[in-house]
């Protein structure tokens, strides 16, 4: 039977509450059960830390070949943006505003577009100001273990389970 860790571990509970000590010698009965369960309980406890070990090394292949995605795509947007200026830089010299063949229709489009020459000098009547809040969680951590009375926060101790 192929046993998930958590039926493991509910049968080794179920062991350790089944011994028995013999009243006359002090001999713990039964431990045989609780030892094969612990063996099977690590073994286990042993694949499931290795898969979660491959997980995390798939997820920063992962992460990796985003990256690699990313630069790419970046790379060919500025290849893509090189190339236009050369085409409309061509048609222009050529007088050209229009072109069209079987396989591409060319031509200009007006647009408008604001150009910001000071933006130090801005009136304040065109200027938006985002502001954002966000707690410094280091500096209320110094805070709380220096002593200060931080009533809006309070420091919480973790488990992390870590596998190497």
């Amino acid at each position: 039977m192929n046993a998930s860790l958590y039926e493991i571990g509910t049968d080794f509970l179920k062991a350790l509450d089944g011994l028995e000590v013999d009243e006359d010698t002090g001999e713990i009965k039964n431990f045989d059960a609780v030892e094969a369960l612990d063996a099977q309980f690590e073994d286990k406890a042993e694949s499931v830390a290795c898969y979660i070990k491959n997980l995390t090394a798939f997820a920063a292949n992962l992460k990796a070949e985003e990256e690699n995605l990313s630069d790419r795509r970046k790379t060919v947007e500025r290849r893509v943006d090189s190339v236009k200026k050369y085409l409309s830089s061509c048609l222009a010299s050529v007088g050209k505003d229009k072109v069209e063949t079987a396989k591409a229709r060319i031509s200009f489009r007006k647009s408008v577009q604001v150009q910001i020459d000071d933006e130090a000098a801005i009136p304040a009547d065109y200027v938006t100001t985002t502001v954002t809040k966000k707690p410094d969680k280091t500096a209320i951590k110094k805070a709380i273990q220096a002593g200060a009375n931080v009533t809006v926060a309070s420091l919480v101790e973790n488990r992390n389970i870590q596998i190497k």
